[in-house]
């Protein structure tokens, strides 16, 4: 039997009331959550640490779903900067596009775009999937240590910056930043791209991706 979902109308509300309906909801044992008309609100459905399931409709501001630990969260709409940002674990998924810094920091957990990105993404990725079906800015994947960090289209200028570790893989043009290195793809790479998109609904061809990792595992000492 689905959960019962609890509806909040963010149309005249604060964020921190929003917040607070939410954490009543959870501490009531509440599993499923639909927040609508926020106004572009920021920092919603921020610090989760439960395994909830929230869906949010309309236009949304910065950092929804930051700190996440254990929530999937679908947001029906745009949303601002810094969505998942430090995300430890959990989903978010954006049925739209989002402002620069998606998943900034993430620690690990899936971030799905199904639309464009702005700049900075997947910046400091320390292990989680970060997938934009879509174009995105500059800065992708600056001083990225491990993860993964998946466009379908085309990426900015500065591409894997001083990256570490992890994988970027792009479906369109791009220009790498210092110490990173395009290579062609393997098997796994080609294995790992098709179950990701079969699991999220993505039709993109493989075969036009190149994979982006780092040159050196000490690039700032020379």
């Amino acid at each position: 039997m689905p959960a019962e979902e609890i509806i909040i109308s963010g149309e005249n509300l604060s964020t921190r009331i929003i917040n607070q309906e939410i954490k009543k909801g959870l501490s009531e044992n509440k599993k499923a959550f639909c927040i609508e008309n926020s106004q572009k609100l920021d920092s919603i459905v921020v610090g989760l640490r439960e395994e909830s399931d929230f869906k949010l409709k309309g236009e949304f501001g910065d950092f929804v779903g930051a700190l996440n630990h254990g929530a999937r969260i679908e947001i029906i709409g745009d949303t601002g900067r810094y969505v998942g940002d430090n995300m430890t674990t959990g989903e978010i998924i954006v049925q739209g596009s989002a402002d620069d810094g998606v998943g900034f920091g993430t620690y690990n957990g899936t971030i799905v775009v199904h639309g464009d990105a702005g700049n900075a993404v997947g910046q400091l990725n320390k292990g989680g999937t970060i997938v934009v079906d879509g174009n995105i800015g500059n800065l992708a994947g600056l001083y990225m240590l491990s993860g993964e960090i998946i466009v379908t289209g085309d990426a900015g200028e500065d591409t894997g910056d001083w990256m570490i570790g992890g994988t970027i893989y792009v479906g369109g043009d791009f220009q790498t930043g210092t110490n990173a290195e395009v290579k062609s793809l393997e098997n796994s790479d080609k294995q790992k791209l098709s179950q990701i998109f079969q699991t999220y609904g993505i039709d993109a061809p493989i075969d036009d991706f190149k994979k982006i990792e780092y040159q050196e595992i000490r690039p700032f000492y020379g």
